[in-house]
């Protein structure tokens, strides 16, 4: 007979629970490692989307005339934007000798990530003059 006290190595068995205990943690070492690529990829689709908005905003009143009015387009895949520019209502107006006026600009880029609608939004006063 042979001593079982000599035998060396693993039983069918224990290699088996080895590999059931490897494969469980690469499974969720994996789900974490996809979470954040994923957050990332949003956070960096966020970022574009701040860029193109505050771009949006900077040429309002500078490239055009400010005028009441909603503009928008598609800038690069996925992106679109739309701007609303709307007289400011002031809840107590100041009269002024200034012929100028306050202009309320809205400015939104969406675009759609896994399905999900998302979007950004950016709004600011502007002066325009009263002629405009």
């Amino acid at each position: 007979m042979i001593d079982r006290q000599k035998q060396r190595g693993f039983s069918l068995l224990e290699v088996l629970v080895a590999f059931a205990i490897l494969s469980l943690s690469l499974g969720i070492l994996f789900q974490i490692f996809s979470s954040g690529v994923r957050g990332t990829i949003v956070s960096e689709r966020y970022n574009r989307a701040l860029i193109i908005a505050e771009s949006r905003l900077a040429e309002v009143g500078v490239i055009e005339h400010l005028t009441a009015g909603v503009d928008e387009g598609e800038a690069e895949k996925p992106f679109h934007w739309q701007i609303e520019v709307t007289p400011y209502q002031e809840d107590n107006p100041v009269s002024t000798s200034m012929r100028v006026k306050p202009y309320q600009i809205d400015v939104r880029v969406s675009w759609e990530e896994d399905g999900k609608a998302r979007d950004l939004e950016l709004s600011t006063l502007r002066l325009g003059t009263e002629s405009q």
